[in-house]
């Protein structure tokens, strides 16, 4: 990353916007359906959080909180068709980067020193080695990760093995810069950000675990450029929708590394503009990914059923992912239950927020000469 790709972060976004932004309603063009197991595999994938990585969180409390975010049934919601033991797989994990992600986030832990934080990594993939047989392992991520090749691999093929081994460091590559250029203070251009995004996003491993879900293998065509259009868009939707729905949290975390920072540093907009903004660039998104993804459909390989459940997954990964990030407390405040809102205005400064007909009210002044 250059000098020229990054500005310094100013201080005007956290002192002089307002406290409460509009979010509009978005697309939502694509399907969104639940597993029919996915109470129980929720409820499973979050005992194997507690036993393989409980020793990662500082107590009791900070595991809960964790837990409360519902982080579990981000695997059923995205992969409803699946096999019951290919989405528990999935759902655990996805658990487990979204732990290694929250710690990235904090300041206390993975997030204070970039550093530290590659060498973390770095005995993750040691752990993991490079075919995903690795020997003994040294952390709790490792002995995690170790745990779900076991369960993953005898249902990928070779390509595919080693294509996960690559999307777990492609993953953890980003989340390392995410840390450093977040202490730097610095906030990069839209280009930098995409391409930083796409590794700590996953987005690697969310098209991979698509095929796993539809038990099928597009690790030819894709090297081919087949879905090269479809996955650019479908994976900015994904991205951009979650800043808007993650933006208080990222706000308080003082992220920089996300596309709200962007458009406030780099293009000078207000807070209200920004959200405007990306919601445009969503509904292009998600407009472009379903017309590139009916291009395939009407191409070539159209015919061909393991490419149309692949496709069918990915509908159901961007929207099933967007379904996710309107239901978890991860972004509502530890305590936020939804129910069923898309669109309000929502407070930067709140604990516990949801979607509200109408901006919340200025704060009451002390009447003058009220006893102190």
């Amino acid at each position: 990353m250059t000098q020229t790709s990054l500005t310094v972060l100013s201080a005007t976004l956290r002192t002089t916007e307002p406290d409460d932004f509009y979010l509009p309603p978005l697309p939502r063009l694509l399907p969104v359906s639940y597993h029919p197991q996915a109470a129980r595999i929720e409820i499973v994938s979050n005992g194997w959080v507690r036993r393989m990585l409980g020793e990662c969180f500082a107590d009791e409390a900070m595991l809960l909180v964790f837990l409360r975010q519902r982080n579990g049934i981000y695997g059923p919601i995205t992969v409803p068709y699946a096999d019951p033991a290919r989405a528990q797989n999935i759902a655990d994990w996805y658990q487990f980067v979204t732990v290694i992600d929250s710690f990235v986030s904090d300041e206390t832990a993975l997030g204070a020193d970039s550093d530290a934080a590659r060498e973390a990594f770095s005995a993750i993939m040691a752990d993991v080695g490079t075919d995903g047989s690795g020997g003994a392992a040294s952390t709790a991520y490792g002995r995690a990760a170790q745990d779900l090749w076991r369960r993953i691999r005898p249902g990928m093929s070779p390509h595919q093995v080693t294509r996960l081994v690559r999307s777990l460091k492609s993953f953890l590559d980003g989340c390392a810069t995410e840390i450093s250029v977040k202490l730097s203070g610095r906030v990069p251009d839209l280009e930098t950000c995409m391409r930083v995004r796409m590794g700590s996003f996953g987005c690697e491993f969310l098209e991979l675990f698509t095929e796993y879900a539809a038990e099928v293998d597009m690790s030819e065509l894709a090297a081919q450029g087949v879905f090269d259009k479809a996955h650019h868009h479908g994976m900015r939707q994904l991205i951009i929708v979650n800043d808007l729905l993650s933006w208080r949290k990222e706000y308080a975390d003082r992220d920089t590394m996300t596309t709200m920072r962007v458009l406030s540093e780099h293009e000078g907009l207000g807070q209200q503009e920004a959200v405007d903004r990306l919601c445009e660039l969503v509904e292009h998104h998600e407009r472009a990914y379903i017309a590139a993804r009916d291009e395939v459909l009407n191409g070539p390989h159209g015919n061909d059923r393991d490419v149309r459940a692949y496709l069918s997954g990915l509908d159901h990964l961007i929207g099933g992912s967007q379904e996710f990030e309107y239901l978890t407390p991860r972004y509502f405040g530890d305590g936020s239950v939804w129910d069923g809102s898309t669109s309000g205005w929502l407070s930067l400064s709140a604990p516990i927020d949801r979607f509200r007909a109408a901006p919340a009210p200025p704060p009451r002044q002390p009447t003058k000469g009220a006893s102190s």
